[in-house]
């Protein structure tokens, strides 16, 4: 029966070849590892079999499994009482996971584990099998109707063109075009810009041309003008029908802003360590929060039903590794049926940047015989496909739209901000005649 680990490494020859042969070592008559780790996935997934005993899978498992066949041994699986990974405390001691493996009752432990100078004193490092870095998710808006969507067929930039062009052949017009005997000034320029808009409405021209200059200007100004309008309500119809999806944090800034928003983030992991650490900037505004608050540590081993439940309600976001994050909105898009529906976003600006590896016991010479393996494994691919694979529906909500159109008769949510246009203008116009009025009433009793 194979011994375990610490007992067959007392043995000062079987030491010296495993330290001295890394890549080639094996354990001639096997050797048992207890092996610390918690419920982390999609990296590794926790489980008892029917005897009671703790068994894991993904990747990490795999990984694990492949390196247990080349060094020719096996491992027993332990977890620490209070879930986490674990952090440094004054008195000197460690908690979770590397508290177990600096205390020795673990040989390695699977992380994934973030390097930091802390801990590289406490225990030693392997080969990272990932790079990823911590961000934040969020429940997305339902989807909204923007009243302005009219004004969406043409970009700024066409109706700065289209207003430009406007008074290009006004001008034009107005300086080679023919004036008639006795006509003002005033009046004709406003004559002749008012006939310039009626080409834009589609309405008839009252302007009489008759020289052959002012036909090719108006002629030029009716062909760009219905050649933009034409491109405008082809296009209006289906903009009306466009949702849009709000998703509002983007940047951590937002998120210290948002007031009524609480940060979700796991305690003793090396995302608190920088919250605590940082002197400034936005990583120190978001480690203030919890002095107000909005900082929630939620030890729990199903972060996916902390995602579904306080997440989905939209005041709170989860702070995390991104490829877990990743995990939970495949997952949770898996559930909501054939449809595929995706409720969550990953907020664009990351936290920190991290290398996600196994640690061992300091000065244990089987980290760099793991070490070895590992390399070969990660840079082969295998840990990466084996990541992949054990997210099924990761392409399902990688790139989802914040726009969205739908097939329903128009309403007045859709159109009011059209009769906000309409009664602006008529008021306006109103307006206009009223003061028209008491300037033709007040030049009339000074003439008389």
């Amino acid at each position: 029966m194979a011994r375990p680990l610490s007992e067959i490494l007392e043995d000062p020859q079987v030491y010296q070849d495993l330290e001295n042969n890394p890549h080639s070592f094996r354990f001639k008559e096997g050797a048992v590892v207890m092996v610390s780790t918690v419920h982390r996935p999609p990296h590794v997934e926790l489980l008892k079999d029917h005897h009671g005993r703790l068994t894991i899978t993904g990747p990490l498992a795999n990984l694990m499994d492949a390196v247990a066949h080349s060094l020719n041994f096996t491992y027993k699986i332990v977890t620490p009482p209070d879930g986490t990974y674990g952090a440094h405390s004054a008195n000197g001691s460690w908690s979770g996971m590397m508290g177990q493996v600096v205390r020795k009752e673990a040989d390695v432990s699977l992380g994934p584990f973030a390097i930091s100078w802390k801990r590289n004193q406490a225990v030693d490092f392997a080969h990272h099998y990932l790079f990823d870095y911590g961000s934040m998710i969020k429940s997305k808006g339902l989807p909204e109707i923007d009243p302005w969507g009219f004004l969406f067929p043409l970009q700024p930039k066409v109706w700065a063109a289209l207003l430009a062009g406007l008074l290009v052949a006004w001008l034009a017009i107005l300086v080679l075009g023919h004036n008639p005997d006795g006509s003002r000034k005033v009046n004709r320029a406003s004559d002749l810009f008012f006939q310039h808009l009626k080409v834009i409405f589609y309405q008839n021209l009252t302007i009489k041309v008759k020289r052959g200059s002012e036909m090719v200007l108006l002629g030029g100004w009716v062909v760009v003008a219905m050649m933009v309008m034409w491109s405008y309500t082809g296009n209006l119809v289906s903009l009306l029908a466009v949702r849009h999806i709000p998703q509002p944090l983007q940047t951590l800034r937002d998120v210290i802003e948002e007031s009524n928003l609480k940060v979700i983030v796991e305690p003793k992991t090396i995302l608190t360590d920088h919250l605590d650490s940082a002197k400034s900037g936005d990583l120190r505004d978001i480690g203030d929060l919890v002095n107000v608050g909005r900082i929630k540590y939620e030890v729990t081993s199903d972060l996916l039903h902390v995602v579904d439940t306080l997440v989905r309600d939209g005041d709170h976001t989860l702070a995390t590794i991104k490829i877990s994050l990743i995990k939970f909105i495949s997952e949770l898009s898996r559930k909501t049926g054939k449809h595929s529906r995706c409720d969550f976003y990953i907020v664009r600006e990351t936290l920190n940047h991290v290398s996600q590896c196994m640690v061992g016991q300091k000065g244990n010479p089987i980290v760099p015989a793991m070490s070895h393996r590992i390399s070969a494994l990660v840079e082969s691919g295998l840990y990466e496909y084996w990541l992949m694979n054990n997210i099924p529906f990761i392409e399902n909500c990688r790139h989802s739209p914040s726009k969205i159109t739908v097939m329903e008769p128009l309403a007045l949510t859709n159109l009011w901000g059209m009769f906000v246009l309409l009664v602006g203008g008529n008021l306006l116009a109103l307006l206009t005649f009223s003061l028209e009025l008491c300037i033709t009433r007040k030049a009339g009793v000074k003439a008389s």
